[in-house]
């Protein structure tokens, strides 16, 4: 491992020498998500999204609960340990609290929102749908 890139509530994650990232994590059921998102997307031939790139899926190890991902550069999008598959999260129903989430994201990504929800739209397209979206996981050309 060369540096951590990152840390949080889901795990940390780590460079390596082969310009690739290992991310490793603390629950399983956030591996999976991941895990399975790349998975879906490596399936479908996906690199690309919105015009943001994704990380291509290297290896995954699901007893260690890992995924090794490629390194890309701006403007990408990372992150799925909070996704849902085929269906939408079981909170999307909740008006007032959709209301917030969005207000909160707005005013994150200000002027951008309208492609941040573009990016939200294909993902869906391809049953894959966001909800940790934030700057740092989706990261512009001109961050």
């Amino acid at each position: 491992m060369e540096k951590q890139l990152g840390a949080g509530i889901q795990g940390v994650v780590f460079s390596t020498d082969a310009h690739t990232a290992v991310k490793a994590f603390l629950r399983a059921e956030s591996y999976v998500r991941e895990r399975d998102v790349y998975l879906r997307l490596t399936k479908l031939g996906i690199d690309r999204v919105s015009g943001f790139w994704v990380p291509k899926l290297v290896s995954h190890h699901d007893e260690l609960l890992i995924v090794e991902i490629q390194i890309v550069s701006p403007p990408f999008v990372l992150d799925f340990a909070s996704a849902y598959l085929d269906q939408p999260p079981p909170y999307a129903d909740d008006e007032e609290r959709m209301a917030e989430w969005e207000a909160e994201k707005q005013e994150q990504f200000e002027h951008r929102w309208p492609e941040v929800l573009s990016l939200m739209s294909e993902f869906r397209a391809f049953g894959i749908y966001l909800s940790d979206v934030k700057p740092g996981n989706i990261t512009f050309a001109d961050d």
